[in-house]
């Protein structure tokens, strides 16, 4: 059962796109100084991160990480930065895109951030959770009752 739109890092340059045309377009709400490149590499340093340790998470439980094959789950990880989030590869990208925001120096540039999670939290978590749901029932439910979705 293939996911219901473009796999997640496609959803990221679509919205890293979207707010450099704002930036670029949008001749108010602009921001800046000494700490916008500081907090940009920091957000971006952690989101990152957190992808990559979620990624080696996976691969140590040699579970598939294709975002558009959660059937294919073969073991629940739930430790590391899952312990703090169910989705923390989707928490990295949106960190990676407040990064963005934050260098881009635009307010409005913001916006489509919400969109990115609205369309990531309808058409992919929701989609991964009733797979995840399917395969490993009331383990994957007492994980998702213990463990926000986001943070």
């Amino acid at each position: 059962m293939p996911s219901k739109i473009f796999i997640p890092p496609v959803q990221l340059l679509i919205t890293a796109m979207l707010m450099l045309l704002i930036q670029s377009s949008v001749p108010f709400g602009q921001i800046g100084g000494a700490w916008v490149l500081p907090l940009s590499a920091v957000l971006g340093i952690a989101g990152t991160g957190i992808i990559l340790m979620s990624g080696v998470l996976f691969l140590r439980a040699k579970t598939t990480v294709h975002p558009t094959h959660p059937e294919k789950t073969s073991a629940l990880v739930i430790s590391g930065v899952y312990q703090i989030s169910r989705n923390p590869m989707y928490l990295g990208l949106l960190l990676i895109l407040l990064a963005w925001g934050v260098f881009l120096g635009s307010l409005p540039a913001f916006v489509p951030i919400l969109l990115f999670i609205g369309t990531i939290t309808k058409y992919q978590i929701v989609f991964e959770e009733q797979a995840l749901e399917n395969n490993f029932g009331d383990s994957y439910r007492r994980y998702k009752s213990k463990v926000r979705r986001w943070i």
